[in-house]
């Protein structure tokens, strides 16, 4: 992908899409960044991957630099005028289709991203989604999903021992398919110790777009995206990620609500998942979002050092894969490392027993020895790092 493009071009490509995912970019930088020069096809593509097409059009808006765009800018336009309308009207229509029929039965629905985040961002179609993510304990998850059934939502998929949800389609709403959550991910790529019933219980009311719902408090919502961007099969991949962190905390700044950093270290050390946090948190500041410098400590030196330093520079929004050893560089113990190692191995989403077992041990032996051999002797410090 970035084979013969100018180096000079290449950086302020990149510079445009960290500057991009600003709460309010300046229009100085974005006309900074262009005298770098700027590929305009790896520029949309990469903003098409990443899901910021509407906040590098709002960008490029403010430096009157929309021509820089060339035959892309046609494309590009239409994504935002689409993605401007989901907003406006067919959110606000799932959401309602959603909530409304669980919380009028007595449920209380926990939003995760999607609308819960996209309140944060300065205007409408800024933040691109594909569904809903609703929470609620194991235990009300079954008569959750025959509400959901007898108010139109037609189940796809049912949560399973190998599923942490289950899946649903509204003739209503047909592009924007409902996930009801009863944890965070499946044991196999459970990189931390955050618990979908645990964010749950800290729940507080909300309105959102018009319909009562339920969001995390500020300091959970920051440790939630954290971990969230860097599951192991996300690694940072899209840059979306990354802009969210830099709205919710640039809004909290803007409103007066101050983040409580305190309660994000608890919740960080609780879910052991601070290397998640660091490398978030020092992505977020690539893209203007303040944070306390001992949450942004990285670990140093080996393949985990190596992999980090790498992710840390930024140059992986121009490319399709992220840093090498991601997956298991932002786990925070050998054994969920292993544990991810054993759970890469998976070959389908049911679970198959002891023949399973026993037949993914050697595949799994094989990749932690090409683990550790790739990383042999890599790797220099990132920030001030823990041991």
């Amino acid at each position: 992908m970035l084979s013969g493009v100018d180096p000079a071009r290449r950086a302020g490509t990149m510079r445009l899409l960290w500057l991009a995912c600003r709460r309010h970019p300046d229009p100085a930088e974005v006309s900074r960044a262009l005298e770098l020069g700027v590929d305009p096809k790896l520029l949309a593509a990469a903003a098409v991957r990443h899901r910021i097409v509407g906040l590098l059009w709002r960008a490029l808006g403010s430096a009157g630099a929309l021509d820089v765009l060339a035959g892309e800018r046609s494309l590009l336009e239409q994504i935002v005028e689409i993605q401007r309308l989901r907003d406006v009207l067919l959110v606000p229509r799932a959401l309602e289709l959603a909530a409304g029929p669980l919380t009028r039965s007595g449920f209380e629905p926990l939003v995760l991203k999607g609308p819960a985040v996209a309140a944060s961002y300065p205007a409408p179609g800024l933040r691109s989604f594909d569904d809903l993510d609703l929470v609620l304990p194991r235990r009300q998850h079954a008569d959750a999903v025959e509400v959901l059934r007898r108010s139109g939502w037609s189940l796809v998929r049912k949560g399973a021992r190998d599923h942490y949800d289950s899946l649903f389609v509204h003739e209503s709403v047909p592009d924007m398919p409902l996930e009801l959550h009863y944890e965070l991910e499946a044991w196999y790529d459970r990189a931390s110790s955050l618990r979908g019933q645990e964010l749950w219980q800290r729940r507080q009311p909300a309105q959102l777009m018009g319909v009562p719902a339920h969001v995390l408090p500020r300091g959970d919502d920051v440790v939630m995206l954290c971990a969230h961007a860097a599951k192991p099969y996300h690694g940072f991949s899209r840059l979306m990620w990354i802009a969210d962190l830099a709205m919710v905390l640039g809004d909290a700044a803007e409103g007066g609500q101050r983040v409580d950093w305190q309660r994000v270290r608890e919740l960080t050390r609780q879910g052991r998942c601070s290397t998640a946090v660091a490398a978030a948190l020092s992505l977020a500041a690539l893209a203007g979002a303040d944070s306390p410098a001992d949450l942004r400590m990285l670990p140093r030196g080996g393949w985990r050092g190596e992999a980090l330093r790498r992710l840390a520079e930024g140059e992986w929004v121009l490319r399709r894969t992220p840093p090498v050893h991601l997956r298991f560089a932002l786990a925070d113990s050998r054994r969920r490392r292993m544990m991810l190692l054993v759970g890469y191995t998976h070959p389908a989403p049911r679970f198959r027993g002891l023949e399973w077992r026993f037949r993914i041990m050697g595949p799994a032996v094989r990749r932690w020895r090409d683990l550790r051999g790739r990383g042999r002797g890599a790797g220099e410090p990132v920030g001030s790092a823990r041991a």
